[in-house]
């Protein structure tokens, strides 16, 4: 059997008061669930400029009715940091102390708008290191989806196993297929997409923000609708977990490579 998650992450004001409400109403017309990282505080880069205007930047609260619709609907919302952008540009320069505060910030500010404490995280940019793999083992996530990879594992970073499962994502993220295409090449992308999915477990990421791009939203719309059509399960992330063994996943490195046309190195699945 096919089975797919969608895995959508948010870290602009576009992707989320834009993007965000038509793929929720997708999945609702269809009866579907999808996991839904959003970046809680600001979309800024990191920079001076940046911060001085952080206010008028802050992402879920633009529109905190949103995350709450999400989550109202069933669907596995969890975080993507805290300033999503600044974690994909300076994320090993970052102080340890900086990093731990800003997660637990995301986790105290995420349960203030939903009522609940988040299960999952998914770090931006793909990009993860030893202190970030750790302070999710402090804060408890049920799960993290960091990297890319093949299936659920426990990641390992030089001596240290962590204790959260990793669920990887396995396809290249949708703003990468598609980018720079005409929508007729991105309707062909997405209907070869769908014929090619293997059996068993996929995951696809992608940036909220490409609901918003007029030459990608029906194509992403009949995507979703033949893989519904065609008897593709749809699964999240956090139910996947819930139906393994966590604490007898395989153990696998987490190394630093070139995946899928990112711009930088990510963190992937090492099975070697």
């Amino acid at each position: 059997m096919k089975i797919l998650a969608l895995k959508i992450y948010i870290d602009s004001i576009q992707g989320y008061r834009e993007g965000v409400p038509k793929l929720l109403d997708i999945m609702s017309e269809l009866d579907i669930a999808a996991s839904i990282y959003f970046g809680m505080g600001t979309e800024d880069d990191g920079s001076v400029m940046s911060r001085i205007f952080r206010e008028e930047k802050e992402i879920v609260a633009s529109a905190p009715g949103i995350i709450r619709d999400a989550h109202r609907r069933g669907h596995d919302c969890g975080i993507y940091g805290w300033n999503p952008r600044e974690w994909q540009l300076r994320l090993e320069k970052m102080k340890d102390t900086t990093l731990e505060a800003d997660i637990k910030r995301s986790v105290e500010y995420f349960a203030r708008r939903t009522g609940n404490r988040p299960a999952g995280f998914a770090a931006p940019g793909f990009r993860a290191t030893y202190i970030s793999l750790r302070i999710q083992d402090d804060v408890r996530f049920k799960y993290c989806s960091d990297t890319f990879g093949h299936y659920p594992f426990l990641p390992k970073i030089s001596w240290k196993t962590f204790a959260t499962p990793q669920v990887p994502a396995t396809l290249p993220p949708l703003e990468i297929m598609l980018q720079k295409c005409t929508e007729a090449v991105v309707r062909t992308r997405m209907e070869n997409l769908s014929d090619t999915l293997p059996d068993g477990l996929s995951v696809l990421p992608m940036n909220a923000v490409v609901a918003s791009v007029p030459e990608i939203f029906p194509p992403l719309y009949e995507f979703i609708t033949r893989c519904h059509d065609t008897g593709t399960r749809f699964v999240t992330l956090h139910r996947v977990v819930q139906s393994l063994d966590a604490k007898n996943l395989p153990q696998c490195e987490v190394v630093s490579a070139k995946a899928f046309g990112m711009p930088r190195e990510v963190a992937v699945q090492s099975t070697d």
